[in-house]
């Protein structure tokens, strides 16, 4: 009984390891013209590093435009790495910005890879930006904005999650830029503003940001405003 146990003990370790390992082998891959389809990112990682699982474009959910960048899945660690020597490379006519993908168990920030330009950010003018817009809430457990390798969390709200910010510091603009587009865009997804407020309303939500502002700080608004004026 005791052999038999610890079988199945190594068995389920073994399963867990190697779903860990197949989620890390993932990448996130920026700068993404918009005439780019699944099938040209696949075709061009298979064609330079081979063994590509799978890919996946982020669509805007109302007007199916792509939003600019998506993520590609390996098999191999090798592929993998391959992938990361892929930066600044370009398809069609556009310089990638490739970084690992950010997952809830990964220890890299990988927005640290591709939005390092213009690191020194007024950080008083972003959190002007994650002023109220938004109606102030009656008393309750409010919502909270935390760093994901910081804190204890109940949702993940970086890329790639549903949550993430389309806009990249750099690319977009600074911290206030990216938070104020993503402002802007968030009101525009009735259906992510629903979800907010039911999936996320007195959670802590995590991203990689915190202490600074972040997008996070909207949708903490978001989740506890008693009613949302949409743009």
């Amino acid at each position: 009984m005791a052999t038999s146990s610890n079988s199945t003990t190594r068995q389920i370790a073994q399963q867990n390891m190697n779903t860990s390992m197949n989620q890390s082998l993932s990448i996130y891959v920026g700068n993404l013209s918009f005439n780019t389809i699944e099938e040209d990112l696949k075709r061009f990682f298979n064609d330079n590093c081979g063994n590509v699982k799978r890919v996946r474009i982020i669509y805007d959910n109302n007007t199916r435009q792509s939003r600019g960048f998506g993520f590609v899945y390996f098999n191999t660690i090798e592929a993998f790495n391959d992938a990361l020597q892929l930066q600044n490379c370009q398809l069609d006519g556009r310089e990638l910005r490739i970084a690992p993908a950010e997952t809830k168990n990964s220890s890299t920030p990988s927005s640290s890879s591709f939005s390092s330009t213009n690191t020194t950010t007024n950080t008083n003018a972003a959190a002007n930006v994650t002023s109220s817009v938004v109606p102030q809430t009656t008393n309750r457990s409010r919502t909270q904005v935390v760093h994901c390798k910081k804190s204890n969390y109940d949702v993940y709200i970086g890329r790639p999650s549903d949550w993430g910010n389309p806009f990249v510091i750099g690319k977009d603009g600074d911290r206030a830029d990216v938070i104020r587009k993503y402002r802007s865009w968030i009101m525009r997804q009735p259906d992510l503003l629903a979800r907010a407020k039911n999936e996320l309303r007195g959670q802590r939500i995590a991203c990689w940001c915190k202490p600074e502002a972040c997008h996070g700080d909207v949708l903490a608004e978001i989740a506890d405003a008693d009613e949302i004026k949409q743009s």
